[in-house]
């Protein structure tokens, strides 16, 4: 460090020196270019004053001789010495054209626009031009020009003469003069936009300047300029010299003092780094002292303790902190080592690097397995995948806390606890420190109180404890909410005289505490209270615990509520007691069979059946009762009931009573094993069912034949919508028989369609409502019509209904002949067209269909122009004629789905639906109109007319069809008005709002 300040000392004194040395030289140099510049101006200003003034005479000297003759002016151009100062010479009228030119040219050129010439023509003075291209020979050159006035002191001319730039002249001289090595001149104009008057390099002549070399500031990479003005052609005059020849002298200045200052440095560094090492030499010595205890604290080194300066206090200090650290090292050592926890620490690559003899135990390793630690229990194929996990964790900033099972070399397990905590230095994790317990046998101490206080806390049962004294130390939650007991409500200041009825206390003074005292545990029943110090019954078990010396120190007891058994022995019973009561008054034979076929049960049925006292079956086998030709009917169902099925047959039987027929079930009896046990019996006099059943067989066959004979369908058909019943008839219609329709349902006969259209009527009558509907079939060649009326049946107790009965008369004949009267009652008998009724009816179906869909409809109202006149001049059988021939054409131009009607006299409609857009409806009127326009011809005469006609829409809303008529006459009168024969149409659809 110390070698590193004195070069930089070094490096910026020479710095500072080379700078102020550069600045000095750099101004020098300057100020002497610049007084040599100045003076390189003022000789140009000279000169250029010299020509300027030489022009200025030879215009004088022509003045005087006149200037109307050219050839005068030509010889006197070419004899004035004007060619020793000037490269070519000109005389121009004051329009600019030029009368003579020396050297001579076929053509001189026109200058009137050129500044210099105007310059002197308007202010009759002299001037220098900006550089220009000559307009003869387009050579770079600079023009002076004088003007030329008569005698009289009129202006006669301008005298102009040119100096090429790139020819020797005053200033083709001085763009070839050189300053030192590699100096040049140059010279620009002034103003916003200088360009190059003079320049060594010929290229760069009249091309535009840039700016000069700036001042030196530090980097000699710049060329040092200077300037002047040359104030008799307003120029500046710049002076260049290149900056490897201007700083040459400062660049070799520069390299020796750098070489200077390089030496000085690495001798000052050498000298600087010898002083600083034979200085510091004593505390090397102290640092390798160091150094050896660090790595081994119990190493004997040499400390020179006895110096009398900072180094020997440093020695002494360092003495002692490594005396007290082996005391501390000392004494942890033998913490560590009489701690019962297992302390360890380990480095950032795993390895542990001190562990105690307790840590070794635990894992039952030896010393010379302590650097591995654990991970030399686990097993070989995992053991590299379980140590870069180690190393992963111990490099963590965070602490670890973990629970590991740990299988030892000699087959045991044990759980262990491991806590440990980063060791941090300078901002990077060195390692862990940290401890293993082994929780092994807390664990499974603490396993089993979870477990023991989870059954004691999920059990129905009452679990208490009492100390010797009978004060409570437990209750489980069951005993807390048996007895009203809050569930965080403290139990100790309770006693088992507060749980106990007077005589239970006793019973325990008595009987229970003594008991369990000298056998350790007593059991029996007893009466607690409940929350309301009511007495229940419970099962109770209470056990004394003694301590190791045999001393009774507290009482549990374990107590189950058995109330309900109780009741339900009670209610067993009774219910034994009721079920005998039952029995014997039921009309069926009961009875219960053991495995052996012998009764063991039966009821008083039995007595009034058989006249036999119930008593005596018991014991008796049932073939004995019942004789060989009665058990050969049986046998096989009782053998099927004994494998474990359900049974139910029917069978005769002859008793006293006389002739019974008998259905039997056999149920069996299972034990908790599946096993057959026994069978009940139950035997049900069904003989009146048959006689009844026989009845109802003789009354359906009566009622079949005469349904059977009825020209209607009639059908029965149940709550699931199958056919249970149906005539003739019905076969007849789908061509069916009796057996493929009943039993199906009238979606599968009917199908899909059919099935819809009658489903709602279906639902009604299962609803218990009497229905009666009409249903139309068309086909194309066909037409049939069908009145179905469908008649609920109530069941017995005449609250649901289980079907209903259909019938269905085909009404084809009286349906056809009511359209027949509804069709002549709708129909113009003129025409053929729809009247006034059928038309009302067919507007009021097209509106609800639009009003359903939201289609687009039309309303077409129309009649014939004039049509009075012609019934009043030609006779109404002409009219009539007219009429019929008008609704020809009108049916022709139109769709075949359009109603057509006439309303009376000459007034027709025309209904048109499913109208993508009105347009069309509009289209289809002014066509009807066009064709109308053509003669009608009667048997007598032809006959010319026109029509007028309103169009009205309708695209749903609540207006009414008067509403719609209404708009399309408003229309048709609006087309009245227009002058008849056109079209007049509604711009919208008639408004909802309209009735």
């Amino acid at each position: 460090m110390i070698t590193a300040l004195v070069l930089a000392l070094v490096g910026a004194t020479g710095w500072w020196q080379y700078r102020s040395l550069s600045s000095e030289y750099v101004n020098l140099m300057r100020e002497q270019q610049q007084a040599l510049t100045e003076g390189a101006a003022a000789d140009l200003d000279y000169k250029l004053g010299v020509h300027l003034a030489a022009l200025a005479h030879a215009a004088r000297e022509l003045g005087e001789q006149g200037v109307s003759d050219p050839a005068a002016q030509q010889r006197f151009l070419a004899d004035k010495e004007l060619r020793t100062m000037f490269d070519n010479a000109a005389l121009a009228t004051l329009d600019g054209a030029i009368v003579a030119i020396a050297p001579p040219t076929a053509q001189p050129p026109n200058i009137a626009d050129r500044d210099y010439f105007k310059r002197v023509r308007d202010l009759r003075q002299p001037a220098i031009s900006a550089p220009l291209l000559t307009k003869g020979g387009q050579q770079p050159a600079v023009v002076m020009a004088v003007p030329v006035e008569t005698p009289d002191g009129r202006l006669a001319g301008v005298l102009g003469a040119a100096l090429n730039l790139q020819r020797a002249n005053v200033l083709g001289d001085l763009s070839r003069a050189t300053v030192g090595r590699g100096g040049y001149y140059e010279i620009v104009t002034r103003g916003e936009s200088p360009r190059i008057v003079m320049h060594p390099d010929a290229k760069l002549l009249l091309k535009p300047a840039g700016a000069a070399a700036v001042a030196f500031d530090g980097d000699t990479g710049n060329d040092l300029a200077t300037h002047a003005t040359v104030r008799s052609a307003d120029w500046d005059l710049r002076l260049i010299v290149p900056a490897r020849a201007a700083y040459a002298p400062l660049e070799q200045a520069r390299r020796n003092l750098l070489l200077q200052l390089l030496w000085l440095g690495l001798g000052c560094a050498l000298l600087v780094w010898l002083g600083t090492a034979w200085v510091m030499r004593p505390l090397e010595s102290l640092s390798n002292a160091i150094r050896t205890l660090r790595h081994s604290p119990d190493s004997e080194v040499k400390l020179d303790v006895v110096a009398n300066d900072e180094r020997g206090d440093l020695a002494r200090e360092f003495d002692a902190l490594m005396a007290e650290l082996r005391e501390q090292r000392l004494e942890v050592a033998a913490v560590t080592d009489a701690s019962p926890v297992g302390l360890f620490r380990c480095d950032s690559s795993g390895c542990m690097t001190y562990v105690n003899d307790e840590y070794l135990a635990i894992h039952g390793l030896a010393r010379e397995d302590a650097q591995e630690g654990w991970l030399t229990l686990v097993r070989e194929e995992i053991r590299e995948k379980v140590r870069q996990d180690w190393i992963r964790l111990v490099n963590a900033e965070e602490p670890l806390n973990a629970t590991r099972r740990l299988h030892r070399k000699d087959g045991t397990q044990v759980l262990v606890a491991l806590r440990s905590r980063p060791v941090i230095a300078e901002g990077r994790v060195q390692g862990h420190v940290g401890t293993v317990t082994d929780i092994t046998e807390r664990t499974r101490a603490e396993r089993a109180l979870r477990t023991l206080t989870a059954v004691f806390d999920m059990t129905t049962d009452y679990i208490v404890q009492l100390d010797a004294a009978g004060r409570v130390l437990y209750m489980n939650p069951a005993a807390r909410r048996r007895t009203g007991i809050d569930a965080e409500a403290p139990v100790e200041q309770l006693s088992v005289a507060d749980f106990n009825p007077p005589r239970t206390i006793e019973r325990f003074r008595s009987e229970v505490v003594p008991t369990a005292m000298a056998t350790g545990v007593w059991v029996g029943e007893s009466m607690v209270w409940d929350a309301r110090r009511e007495e229940f019954p419970v099962s109770h078990m209470v056990i004394a615990h003694r301590d190791k010396h045999g001393k009774v120190e507290y009482f549990s007891g374990l107590m189950r509520d058995i109330s309900a058994a109780k009741a339900a022995e009670q209610a067993l019973r009774d219910s034994e007691q009721r079920l005998r009561m039952v029995t014997d008054h039921l009309p069926a034979l009961i009875s219960y069979l053991d495995r052996d076929l012998r009764f063991r049960f039966v009821n008083k049925a039995y007595q009034d059946w058989f006249g036999t006292v119930p008593e005596r079956l018991l014991g008796r086998s049932l073939q004995e009762f019942y004789g060989d030709e009665a058990w050969a009917q049986m046998e096989p169902y009782i053998r099927a009931a004994l494998g474990g099925r359900q049974v139910t047959y029917e069978r005769r039987v002859t008793g006293p009573g006389g002739r019974r027929d008998i259905q039997a079930t056999l149920v069996p009896e299972r034990n908790e094993r599946g096993e057959v046990m026994g069978l009940y019996t139950l035997d049900s006099d069904i003989t009146a069912h048959h006689e009844a059943e026989e009845a109802l067989q003789e009354s359906e066959a009566r009622l079949r034949t005469v349904a059977d004979a009825l020209p209607m369908r009639v059908a029965y058909i149940d709550a699931d919508e199958r056919y249970r019943f149906n005539n003739l008839a019905y076969e007849r219609e789908f061509g069916l028989s009796r057996d493929q329709i009943q039993g199906h349902t009238v979606h599968e006969l009917l199908g899909d369609p059919a099935y819809e259209s009658v489903k709602p009527h279906i639902r009604a009558a299962l609803a218990g409502e009497v229905v009666t509907f009409q249903s139309e079939v068309s086909q194309s060649d066909s037409y049939n019509c069908y009145e179905a009326q469908y008649i609920p049946q109530s069941a017995a107790n005449a609250e649901t209904i289980v079907g209903f009965h259909a019938v269905i008369t085909d009404i084809t004949r009286q349906k056809l002949e009511e359209k027949r009267l509804v069709n002549l009652a709708q129909i113009d008998p003129l025409t053929g067209l729809a009247n006034r009724a059928g038309f009302e009816a067919r507007l009021a179906e097209a509106m609800d269909r639009s009003r359903s869909a939201g289609a687009l409809m039309a309303l077409m109202y129309l009649d014939i122009d004039g049509f009075k006149q012609i019934n009043d001049q030609f006779g109404h059988q002409t009219g009539d004629e007219l009429l019929k021939a008008f609704s020809n054409r009108l049916s022709q131009g139109l769709r075949s789905s359009d109603v057509r009607a006439r309303l009376g006299g000459d007034e027709f409609t025309v209904i048109m639906e499913g109208l993508p857009h009105a347009d069309i409806a509009v289209s289809a009127a002014t066509k009807l109109v066009i064709a109308m326009q053509a003669p009608f011809g009667t048997e007598q005469r032809t006959i010319d007319v026109t029509a007028s006609i309103g169009l009205a829409f309708y695209q749903g809303g609540t207006a009414t069809a008067a509403a719609l008529v209404r708009q399309a006459d408003e229309m048709l009168y609006r087309a009245k008005r227009s002058g008849r024969n056109n079209v007049q149409a509604a711009a919208l659809p008639i408004d909802s709002g309209l009735t």
